[in-house]
């Protein structure tokens, strides 16, 4: 069996441990991050549009709460959210909210390893 087999196997499993950590964030700990946000107008606002509780609309809403959290000092100055407000959450959600996609800048990575490798 070629190196080669065993990291197509890999990055293929790994798209699943990958797919199953979004849907986890987005389906259980979304509702909790934007309960810290609740008297954000943006967030509301976001919810809003976003409100049919499908999977786009959960992972559009779970994208801004990445952004809020990911470039704090961005939207602080925007005046989007507030100090007190990314204060308010907690450490463990933000972890869950940001590792799942962090990994997923380590799998477009692998992925582009892998296409260069397929086509040397």
């Amino acid at each position: 069996m070629s190196f080669f087999l065993v990291y197509t196997i890999v990055w293929m499993a790994g798209a699943f441990v990958l797919w199953g950590l979004l849907l986890f964030a987005e389906y259980r700990k979304l509702d909790a991050l934007e309960a810290c946000f609740s008297e954000n107008e943006a967030v509301r606002r976001h919810k809003r549009f976003w409100g049919r509780n499908q999977r786009i609309d959960r992972y559009h809403r779970m994208g801004l709460m990445v952004d809020f959290l990911s470039m704090p000092k961005t939207h602080i100055k925007a005046g989007l959210v507030t100090q007190a407000e990314l204060a308010s959450v907690p450490i463990a959600l933000r972890r869950w909210a940001l590792w799942p996609y962090r990994i997923g800048y380590v799998w477009v990575a692998g992925t582009v390893l892998w296409a260069i490798w397929y086509r040397w």
